[in-house]
């Protein structure tokens, strides 16, 4: 009897703890829906920002008013992404860093804050995807993610985080991880492996940050017509893997409007919510993979039995190649192929 009533005692004060919880969450939600940001004359930092998602999200900050810092390792790329966003009446500097290195990545932040003396809203956008069967993937793959997908935005936090507690108004963080941050996707390890990473380290940031003024959201976007399918990096059977990416951005059944993807994540940033998921069928697919897990698990262990190729003993299967030199076959007309024109995924005059 005694036992019974400890029991009910306990289920009561959890029940009690759990809605005193659910109270407090709510309005604090509630309150972080009415807050407004205005970007105008806001520095905004955007790491792989003068190509593909990068550029366009720099675009869409600018459209806002905000002055553009946008950063690569790449001075061809900055060069131009720099003329193009100028060209546009934006305020656009592009700063050449290697977000791997902290030492590179101190020196960004100090010479941003020197110019503009300020930082309000970091994006954490430099990525880089790698494709093959695991039994291909290398052990360097998984050390290129995780250093520019997890390292690469820790150190530029870590450097830019004074200067984004003393924001007048309060300052942003954007990680742009991926829905292969939320699902393990077949043939993407490494890939997954340092996008998860980010996902954890910006959810712990979001919990622990919001006291001093800065919003941290997590965003999960899917595939994108961005013109970035030239620039994924395969082993195995080259030809296949990259055909079997390229078919995922020509339909908008699979992929999203890059410009579209932008303007969502910038609202979900400025807002300042926790996380965003642009596009319907990648949310339908986190929701699944939440609430039946084993069925998600189940449609990709078959699409990798039978629907994406195997590994391969062929002669130089381990060696990575970029998917623009390895070419997508008869897929490439129907590729987007002006996006990537437009995002500064070609060399101009291409």
């Amino acid at each position: 009897m005694a036992a019974s009533l400890d029991l009910e005692l306990n289920s009561t004060g959890t029940l009690a703890a759990l809605g005193g919880l659910a109270v407090l969450g709510a309005a604090a939600w509630l309150g972080a829906r009415h807050a407004r940001y205005d970007l105008r004359n806001r520095t905004v930092v955007i790491t792989g920002g003068v190509r593909g998602l990068g550029l366009v999200l720099a675009r869409e900050f600018g459209r806002r008013g905000a002055r553009l810092v946008v950063v690569s390792r790449t001075p061809s790329d900055i060069r131009r992404a720099e003329a193009e966003l100028q060209g546009r009446g934006l305020d656009a500097r592009g700063e050449c860093c290697d977000v791997r290195d902290p030492r590179a990545v101190a020196n960004l932040i100090n010479d941003v804050v020197s110019r503009t003396g300020r930082i309000d809203v970091l994006v954490n956008n430099a990525g880089v995807i790698q494709a093959a069967p695991f039994e291909h993937a290398q052990l360097e793959d998984f050390q290129e993610s995780l250093d520019t997908h997890f390292w690469g935005p820790l150190h530029l936090v870590r450097e830019a985080l004074p200067f984004l507690r003393r924001a007048p108004g309060g300052a942003r963080i954007l990680n742009i991880s991926s829905i292969g941050g939320r699902i393990g996707v077949p043939h993407l390890s490494a890939y997954a492996a340092g996008k998860f990473a980010l996902v954890g380290l910006s959810e712990t940031l979001r919990s622990e940050l919001k006291k001093d003024g800065v919003l941290v959201t997590t965003a999960t976007p899917g595939l994108m017509r961005t013109g970035s399918h030239g620039k994924i990096l395969v082993r195995g059977q080259h030809e296949k893997e990259a055909r079997w990416l390229g078919a995922g951005v020509t339909t908008p059944a699979s992929s999203m409007r890059a410009e579209r993807a932008a303007r969502q994540l910038v609202d979900a940033c400025v807002a300042g919510r926790a996380c965003t998921a642009p596009g319907v069928q990648f949310k339908l697919a986190r929701v699944v993979a939440v609430l039946l897990p084993e069925l998600s698990a189940a449609v990709s262990a078959a699409v990798a039995s039978y629907v994406l190729p195997g590994p391969t003993r062929a002669f130089g299967a381990n060696h990575r190649r970029s998917t623009a030199d390895v070419g997508f076959g008869w897929l490439t007309p129907f590729l987007p192929t002006a996006a990537a024109r437009r995002n500064n995924e070609f060399p101009a005059g291409s």
